[in-house]
C-alpha cells in the first residue's frame, strides 16, 4: 500500500469497485501523456456526503494494450505471449485511487488538486518507464 501524506493509493479490482460505473461515464479532467507512449487519465469522482461536506476521490487509470511488441524475451522468459495474452485479454487497466473524507466544500478543489500534486510528483516517473507497460501485464498474468 502507498501512502503519502493524505493520500492513499487503493488499487482496486473492478469487479469489485462501488464507483466503477460513476468513473467509466465522468470524463478525464486531466490526460498526461506518459514517455513510454501510454496515456495516464485522471478523474475526479468526489460526491457529496453532507450539506457542506465532501467525499474527494480522484482516480488515475492508465489502459495497456496487450500486444507481442510489448515484451522482451527477458520478460517473458518460459512464457509464449500467446499463454500470456489468452490469460489477461487484451488489455490490463491499472488503477490508483486516493480519497479524503469529510472534506469541506470551500476546500474540496484544493484537496483534489493535491491528490494531482503528488501523482505528479511520485507516481508519474514510475509509470512513465519503458518497462512498465509488460510489468504491469506480467503482474496481472501471476495474479
Amino acid at each position: 500500500m502507498w501512502t503519502m501524506d493524505e493520500t492513499e493509493d487503493k488499487t482496486i479490482d473492478s469487479t469489485n469497485d462501488p464507483i466503477k460505473d460513476q468513473a467509466e461515464d465522468q470524463a478525464p479532467v486531466q490526460e498526461i501523456k506518459l514517455e513510454n507512449g501510454h496515456t495516464l487519465f485522471i478523474r475526479e469522482l468526489s460526491r457529496r456526503i453532507g450539506a457542506d461536506a465532501f467525499q474527494v476521490i480522484m482516480e488515475a487509470t492508465v489502459e495497456v494494450i496487450v500486444k507481442p511488441d510489448l515484451f522482451s524475451p527477458q520478460i517473458l522468459g518460459d512464457l509464449t505471449f500467446e499463454t500470456v495474452h489468452k490469460k489477461v485479454g487484451d488489455s490490463v487497466i491499472y488503477k490508483h485511487r486516493a480519497e479524503r473524507n469529510f472534506i469541506m466544500a470551500v476546500d474540496k478543489d484544493s484537496v483534489f488538486e493535491k491528490f494531482v500534486d503528488t501523482l505528479r510528483r511520485n507516481l508519474v516517473p514510475y509509470l512513465s518507464k519503458p518497462d512498465f507497460p509488460a510489468k504491469l501485464v506480467m503482474k496481472k498474468f501471476r495474479e
